[in-house]
């Protein structure tokens, strides 16, 4: 590969190694990759769970695939959503936007994206 066709630099001088010139990319990058690795971890560890359950005749996979939760549950559970996105911004020193809030924006409900005729 050519300097030319080289999409980023690799400066392994100092602690961490850089790949862009921007820091603030190569620290979004930092934490992307980070995030994929535990997301890769979690989900590994749940297939390695499932497959347990399933293994010892606690559940079959047909259990598996058809378990939902109950309306309380689900409730519980979104609230436990939005205050883990809520915490993370916080982290950040962002303000934080709900779930609810940032899809009623993607859909158009705020008024500034609604189709036009």
């Amino acid at each position: 590969m050519t300097k030319k066709d080289q999409n980023f630099t690799l400066n392994t001088r100092g602690d961490r190694p850089t790949f862009f010139e921007n820091s603030g990319t190569d620290a979004v990058m930092t934490a992307l990759l980070e995030t994929m690795s535990q997301l890769w971890a979690t989900r590994n560890q749940v297939r390695m769970l499932e497959q347990l359950l399933i293994d010892k005749s606690l559940i079959t996979r047909e259990e598996l695939e058809t378990f939902d939760f109950n309306s309380a549950e689900k409730i519980k559970d979104y609230q436990s959503m939005q205050d883990f996105f809520r915490d993370a911004f916080r982290a950040m020193g962002a303000s934080g936007q709900s779930v609810d809030s940032r899809q009623r924006e993607v859909d158009g409900e705020n008024g500034s994206n609604k189709k036009r005729d």
